[in-house]
């Protein structure tokens, strides 16, 4: 059974802002597995598309990430190559596992903190 939440924070929440002319999500949850996956993909998909820009997820809050979470984030990469794309940053080093272990980490651009990640894209 999952903890409840107790963080006062909706489950499936995110923070959205455009930063230097790239779309910014921020999911505010803490796990990306098979509860949240389905709307992690369906908010990344859509608003990439809407935005038709480089989409940058900073998953900063996300300390664990299952193979749902993982098909997730490789559904939102594929789906966004013609709206410009996704890029990943500030990885919890458990999460960062993941890739690593799946060698998505070869397929991903991803970048240990936010700044980093901006001003790679910029140039």
């Amino acid at each position: 059974m999952r903890p409840l939440n107790t963080t006062g924070k909706n489950m499936i929440s995110f923070e959205n802002e455009t930063h230097n002319g790239f779309f910014v999500i921020r999911p505010e949850f803490d796990r990306l597995d098979s509860i949240v996956a389905p709307e992690f993909r369906r908010h990344v998909i859509e608003l990439a598309i809407e935005k038709n820009t480089l989409v940058v997820l900073d998953l900063i809050n996300v300390s664990f990430m299952d193979s749902s979470g993982l098909g997730a984030i490789i559904s939102c990469y594929k789906s966004t190559q013609t709206s410009g794309g996704v890029v990943l940053c500030n990885i919890h080093d458990d999460v960062k596992e993941v890739f690593t272990l799946t060698h998505m980490d070869r397929i991903f651009d991803i970048d240990d903190d936010f700044d980093t990640c901006l001003q790679k894209q910029a140039a």
